[in-house]
């Protein structure tokens, strides 16, 4: 995926870029695990390209150019700016607006050893809704983005209450309906299924007794769990 992110950028490029072999020494990303790695390949690949170029493209066109590879903004964006990042986009527009984001909050990143396929993800979701759920969605946004903004994460479990995409996809990911009631009953603020999954996240505080509880949880169930313990990378994507 990196190296169709270099070609696909070399396109749009004025100048030719010098002769490049491709060689991944460290991926901590899991793949087909829902938290975006062909996503960090793509701007990877674009970024390179451009580092070679002599950075001819600003950060901007190094995003329009992301997206129009991946097909959506959704991880690419904030994978390039880092933080929080709320994005939309049509033919010929791309907006993204940064949240301002809190060193507080931790993401505890439950990953299974088992993949989920992008694919397999959305065939399980309905080709229509029920104007309620949709509501539902709509209404808890704009409260959950204000949440994030402001630091208040009381009600972040009742804000996260999917009924898009969740519900559908909890069978396909084996005990996560299990998982997130563990993190409920040790103290989490909340939890979600990571892009289309199969990998779980926990919101807390930085609390170590909450890490250990959920590795005993985890130690529990018949797949192999791992969980890591993160924060959100503010600075986005870098070339050294």
């Amino acid at each position: 995926m990196i190296f169709e992110a270099i070609k696909y950028t070399e396109k749009h490029l004025v100048k030719n870029i010098p002769s490049y072999k491709v060689n991944v020494v460290k991926n901590d990303i899991p793949i087909s695990r829902g938290l975006g790695s062909s996503s960090s390949a793509i701007v990877a690949g674009i970024m390179i390209a451009n580092k070679f170029a002599g950075d001819v493209l600003d950060i901007n066109e190094v995003a329009k150019l992301a997206v129009e590879m991946e097909g959506h903004p959704d991880n690419v964006v904030p994978a390039i700016f880092g933080g929080m990042v709320l994005t939309a986009h049509d033919k010929e527009n791309l907006v993204y607006s940064s949240l301002i984001n809190s060193d507080d909050l931790c993401f505890y990143v439950m990953i299974p050893d088992f993949k989920l396929s992008t694919e397999k993800a959305r065939s399980v979701l309905p080709k229509m809704y029920l104007v309620s759920d949709a509501i539902n969605n709509m209404s808890k946004l704009g409260l959950l983005v204000n949440a994030f903004n402001k630091g208040q994460y009381d009600n972040l479990r009742f804000l996260l209450g999917d009924k898009i995409h969740q519900p559908y996809r909890f069978a396909l990911i084996n005990d996560s309906e299990k998982i997130f009631e563990a993190s409920k009953k040790n103290g989490a603020l909340g939890e979600y299924i990571s892009g289309a999954g199969p990998t779980l996240i926990s919101l807390n505080y930085d609390n170590d007794e909450f890490l250990e509880n959920m590795k005993k949880e985890l130690a529990k169930l018949s797949d192999n769990w791992t969980i890591e313990k993160k924060k959100i990378n503010l600075k986005g994507a870098e070339v050294y």
